[in-house]
């Protein structure tokens, strides 16, 4: 059976409500550029990473994306529906190959009721959440190449469980690139390249791009 324990959101539970967390959940994939979720869908299960990078994006009525948050390894999605009893709130787009596990809801919500540990953890991760959010909204009044690396960044953490900002980040079409930057494709491109030739972006084997740390920029300079 698949072993909830590893994951923060669940290690506190007992075995047996993890077990009961578990009825009839199955293990999912999705290409990447396949919709995990869609807006206004009815919300009747949760997933939880478990390999792969996903967007969580809104769409406005004249078709423009805003991309609300990254998800990776360890992320809960899906759950504020399963809250609400309502429908979903955004669209989750898988970025890369990724694999989930599905959780049913009335179990899930059932749980919350039961064990005020998870329900403060769901708290915190919502509040995290909308700390994340507002920090997308102050960094478009921030240049382009800050912007893109801040992205980069973000990506980097996503690939893994408390993985560092420098950490390789799979290969992503560069108009992802562009729409999670909220730059023009173009702008993007072109940052790209500055960054690389300044050091501060690694191009890795297999198209693969890193965040050079502080300390290796400045080791690089001095020697």
């Amino acid at each position: 059976m698949f072993d909830l324990a590893r994951y923060a959101l669940f290690a506190d539970l007992s075995e047996e409500q993890r077990h009961q967390l578990l009825d009839r959940h199955r293990m999912v994939r999705f290409m990447a550029g396949r919709p995990l979720l869609r807006e206004r869908d009815d919300g009747e299960c949760l997933f939880l990473f478990c390999r792969g990078i996903a967007k969580v994006r809104s769409i406005d009525g004249e078709g423009r994306e805003s991309v609300l948050s990254l998800m990776g390894p360890g992320d809960l999605c899906g759950e504020m529906a399963i809250l609400q009893q309502s429908s979903r709130s955004a669209d989750v787009i898988c970025l890369t190959d990724s694999e989930l596990v599905l959780l049913q809801g009335a179990p899930f919500r059932a749980m919350l009721h039961q064990e005020p540990r998870l329900a403060l953890y769901i708290a915190r991760l919502q509040a995290a959440r909308l700390q994340t959010l507002n920090r997308r909204f102050i960094s478009r009044e921030l240049s382009a190449a800050d912007r893109l690396l801040a992205v980069l960044e973000e990506l980097a953490t996503r690939t893994a469980t408390d993985a560092p900002p420098t950490a390789p980040i799979p290969p992503l079409p560069q108009r992802e690139l562009a729409a999670l930057s909220g730059l023009a494709r173009e702008t993007a491109s072109r940052t790209l390249v500055v960054l690389r030739r300044q050091g501060l972006v690694e191009q890795m084997e297999g198209g693969r791009l890193r965040v050079v740390a502080k300390e290796e920029r400045e080791a690089v300079v001095s020697s």
